[in-house]
């Protein structure tokens, strides 16, 4: 997607302003800017300051229906069949770069100084760890066996190479006995997950995934609690997850389910293929979904609704960046909290309800965010240990 191809480059021209880019980057940057004389101009405009705090400053002053109508003329010049999703995708297009460059841009001085807190502790973001359960309870610390290519687990080797566990290639190798195994993701953590029929699955901070060592039967089924973006392996036979209260069951595709016990909706979020979405209690019916949609399911009443979305606002996270596209204090707090492994407090609930746009690197100190807060919200923090308060400037 569009949106998504321009979060990458922005995440790469970031890194490289940071002097933290890694040779992969490096290349793929270089190759990027070298396919187009219009896409080293884009460099150049965006890795000048002035330019994009113009465009950030511009971003602000603009509703949605502002940019609606700076676009409607090329809109209608594509004909009456230009649905929504295309012309929300294009708004995304022109505004995300900006964002993401702004967001370092606001952190640093034009001498390079970066916005520190000097009256305040530091909290370092979270890390690739995990822990393996076993069908017998025997737990692994996927942590510890880092740099170990291959664990023999239930009588079979496993891959854990570069933080990611594979069973790809067990399919077969053992009984038909379905035996289970269970991910499980620690506050601050995050990992990767290859199941047996190939399925790729990303999982975020404060996340169980159970999952059985190789599937059998007429269909392949795991459950989740947490939040994991899932690439199903296309076998012919039905991939369903599990969620408290929700299942989503596809064939091959994409998607991303949000499914934590201290947020007030499940959401799947569709990034390619066909997912049909059936919730639990008879009031919630079934919603087969199409890409760049999202379902979410109030955890209250059981009723769910589906509505067109900004699909790398809910997927950037695997990117390794907190995406904000409008996002509210209080929401955004829980997802730091979680990868930062803190408590966290917002005093005033007036802030809680305050909005923020911005696209920050994961692996950023926790006190960078909270200074970009500062300069952007009317907003003060203290960190005390693993507990940060906010709460009004004076």
């Amino acid at each position: 997607m569009l949106d998504e191809k321009n979060i990458k480059v922005a995440s790469w021209i970031v890194a490289r302003l940071q002097g933290e880019i890694r040779p992969e980057e490096e290349k793929a940057l270089e190759d990027w800017i070298a396919e187009s004389g219009a896409h080293r101009e884009f460099y150049e405009r965006m890795v000048d300051r002035e330019y994009v705090v113009k465009r950030l400053d511009e971003y602000k002053n603009y509703s949605l229906d502002t940019i609606r109508e700076r676009m409607l003329p090329s809109i209608r010049r594509e004909g009456k069949r230009m649905r929504v999703i295309r012309w929300s995708r294009r708004i995304a297009a022109i505004l995300i770069l900006p964002l993401v460059i702004g967001s370092v841009l606001l952190l640093r001085e034009q001498s390079g100084v970066e916005f520190k807190n000097p009256t305040t502790a530091d909290i370092l973001p979270g890390q690739e760890c995990a822990i393996l359960e076993m069908a017998d309870g025997r737990r692994v610390d996927l942590s510890s066996a880092r740099g170990i290519e291959s664990l023999q687990i239930e009588g079979i080797m496993l891959k854990n190479d570069s933080n990611v566990l594979s069973y790809e290639g067990v399919q077969g190798a053992i009984s038909d006995s379905l035996k289970f195994n269970t991910i499980i993701i620690p506050r601050g953590g995050e990992y990767r997950l290859t199941l047996a029929d190939g399925t790729q699955v990303w999982l975020n901070s404060q996340t169980r995934l159970r999952y059985p060592i190789t599937f059998s039967g007429d269909k392949r089924e795991v459950y989740l609690e947490g939040e994991a973006y899932f690439e199903v392996t296309r076998t012919g036979k039905m991939f369903e997850v599990h969620c408290k209260g929700m299942d989503v069951q596809v064939l091959g595709t994409s998607f991303n389910i949000m499914a934590y016990r201290d947020e007030p909706a499940i959401q799947t979020t569709l990034v390619n293929g066909r997912v049909q979405v059936n919730s639990e209690r008879e009031t919630g019916g079934s919603i087969v979904m199409e890409p760049g949609y999202q379902v979410q399911l109030d955890t209250l009443t059981g009723k769910m609704e589906m509505y067109e979305v900004n699909v790398a606002n809910f997927v950037g996270w695997k990117e390794k960046l907190f995406v904000f596209d409008d996002e509210n204090m209080e929401t955004m707090m829980r997802k730091l909290a979680r990868w930062y492994d803190v408590d966290i407090v917002i005093e005033s609930p007036k802030l809680r309800k305050s909005v923020f746009y911005g696209v920050i690197r994961k692996y950023e100190n926790i006190s960078k965010i909270l200074d970009m807060l500062k300069k952007t919200q009317n907003i003060d923090y203290v960190i005390e240990n693993k507990r940060i308060v906010i709460k009004e400037a004076r």
